[in-house]
């Protein structure tokens, strides 16, 4: 059992992976993305994919999987968040879930996790899920998510959102979604503070048959993870990657995993952990705390530093 640390003022630039970094930069320039967003949220298509979540999934509370619900409020706690998301449980029997809306985020579990993840690993997919809260990513992913049902939807056509979304626009906007799983992985990382509970939670993901549960050997498939960078993403050249997994919207397992294992060794993992776990609230009833650059008392509310200008958070 892993003594977990609440990394105090944590900021998501902290953890974020160059490649989400880069990609967004990328994103951001790519010409009819804000026209899109505008659209998105003029036609509350947001609120659609709330009711369609709230209406068939089963909210979890104190009171309703109340291990559950005190997972998902020791994550945020971890992490920082200043509030707590909804979080629903819908059927499905993959080993995943999602966060869903910009303006009020709430997260999904499918059945298959809950059932067949021990609780570090669950805390790993619920840290996944808050990072991609906390550094803003919900409105870029929705639109992202929105993309394969364009051509489709007769509803959202008289939108004229179809219309907007050229192969310029869906390439950056899939290849982004995919770099930010990199710095959502980070944060599962920092949540659940096991680098064996997420290898375990990614060879679950990947399709590991549940009756060799208890033959998992992480060891094995770290080995693996570690061997791929012969074929790292940043060194594959753009056809490969087009070719490869141009439509997902998420990367390969053991790349994810490559990834992690990558930051854990560089040092920067540890780093977080040693300087966020001995920062302590400032006392009194303030209920503030100091800024990490030069002390100011804050709230934690804040996205600037009244005392020294510092941004917190990336969006």
């Amino acid at each position: 059992m892993v003594n977990r640390k609440i990394l105090y003022q944590l900021q998501s630039v902290e953890y974020e992976h160059e490649f989400d970094r880069k990609a967004l930069k990328s994103l951001e320039g790519t010409p009819g993305l804000e026209k899109l967003s505008r659209k998105y949220q003029k036609h509350y298509i947001e609120r659609i994919y709330r009711l369609k979540l709230t209406g068939s999934g089963i909210r979890v509370n104190d009171k309703n999987f109340p291990e559950i619900h005190k997972l998902l409020l020791e994550a945020c706690d971890i992490l920082q968040l200043n509030y707590v998301p909804e979080l629903y449980i819908l059927w499905d029997y993959r080993v995943n879930g999602f966060a869903s809306g910009s303006e009020k985020p709430i997260i999904g579990l499918y059945s298959g996790t809950i059932d067949l993840l021990s609780p570090e690993e669950l805390l790993y997919i619920l840290g996944h899920e808050l990072g991609h809260i906390k550094s803003g990513h919900m409105l870029y992913h929705q639109i992202g998510s929105l993309i394969p049902y364009l051509g489709e939807l007769a509803s959202v056509i008289t939108l004229g959102i179809s219309n907007i979304v050229g192969t310029s626009l869906t390439l950056a906007l899939l290849y982004w979604y995919r770099m930010s799983e990199f710095t959502a992985d980070r944060a599962g990382l920092l949540a659940c503070q096991n680098k064996e509970a997420a290898m375990s939670a990614m060879m679950k993901m990947s399709g590991v048959p549940k009756k060799y549960f208890d033959k998992i050997k992480t060891e094995d498939f770290i080995e693996q993870a570690r061997e791929f960078q012969d074929f790292d993403y940043d060194s594959l050249d753009k056809i490969s990657k087009g070719i490869l997994i141009m439509e997902s919207t998420h990367p390969w397992t053991v790349m994810r995993a490559h990834e992690i294992l990558k930051w854990v060794d560089s040092g920067a993992y540890d780093q977080i952990i040693k300087k966020h776990s001995t920062i302590k609230k400032v006392s009194g009833s303030t209920g503030t705390m100091p800024c990490l650059n030069c002390g100011f008392e804050i709230t934690g509310k804040e996205k600037f530093c009244p005392g020294c200008g510092t941004r917190f958070g990336r969006r």
